[in-house]
């Protein structure tokens, strides 16, 4: 390979009865406070738990998926000057109207342990734009993302209070593999305890350790550069446990 820089009380006027608290429901309490003992404050953020760490969810086992066909699923609905994110049919479109510019769009759940999948068109925009999955989003500042460009090149990308570097190497990696311009990419990502690998059209990119960020959202990624703006198709998407 070669490489190029490049909700608590109740409602006033309502009455709820408190049923008795059963030995099932007292013993998954208790398995769920020993499984976030474990794994630490890691298994929340913003709120929420990660849906790996729930009690019952097995290697293998799907955590999320969707096919983009029904528009009422959950994801970002935006059209203003600087992105248009929504549902097309060909699967979930997010457009960068700027230059220079990103944008992302996520589950709105959240994970520590996750292998993301989707697959991935470019129908508009510079052969340099990059764009593909994020996992451990915690918020626009950081995160790690996995991404290719329509020229044929791919990396691991973390993000750290604002500040983007790539990992594994000091540039991208150029990959024979990629169907550049406006072919559909298969793209996965490993995040995986402090492990994560980012494989292409079933070629491994790069491999990295990295525990920087301990868990997060899941979605896409699109960046423009200097050349314009540009437009991305995401479909079948997919979460599992690893």
């Amino acid at each position: 390979m070669q490489v190029q820089n490049h909700f608590a009380h109740g409602i006033a006027g309502i009455s709820y009865y408190n049923h008795p608290m059963t030995n099932n429901h007292k013993f998954l309490i208790l398995f769920l406070l020993l499984t976030l003992s474990l794994s630490g404050c890691s298994a929340f953020h913003n709120g929420k738990i990660s849906q790996d760490l729930l009690p019952g969810k097995e290697s293998g086992e799907v955590l999320f998926e969707d096919d983009f066909t029904d528009p009422s699923s959950g994801w970002e609905i935006v059209n203003n000057a600087y992105e248009l994110k929504g549902y097309s049919t060909g699967g979930y479109m997010i457009s960068v109207n700027q230059v220079g510019s990103r944008a992302i769009s996520t589950s709105n759940l959240n994970y520590t342990d996750t292998i993301i999948s989707v697959e991935a068109q470019k129908i508009t925009g510079a052969r340099d734009t990059q764009f593909g999955l994020v996992c451990r989003f915690q918020d626009k500042f950081n995160f790690y993302a996995f991404v290719i460009s329509a020229d044929g090149y791919a990396g691991i990308v973390r993000v750290v209070d604002g500040a983007k570097e790539l990992l594994g190497s000091d540039q991208f990696f150029r990959m024979e593999g990629i169907l550049m311009d406006d072919g559909v990419n298969e793209m996965t990502a490993h995040c995986e305890a402090d492990s994560l690998k980012f494989i292409v059209n079933g070629e491994t990119v790069v491999t990295v350790q990295d525990n920087t960020i301990g868990n997060g959202d899941a979605g896409f990624f699109v960046e423009t550069f200097q050349t314009g703006e540009a437009a991305v198709v995401f479909n079948d998407f997919l979460i599992i446990k690893p």
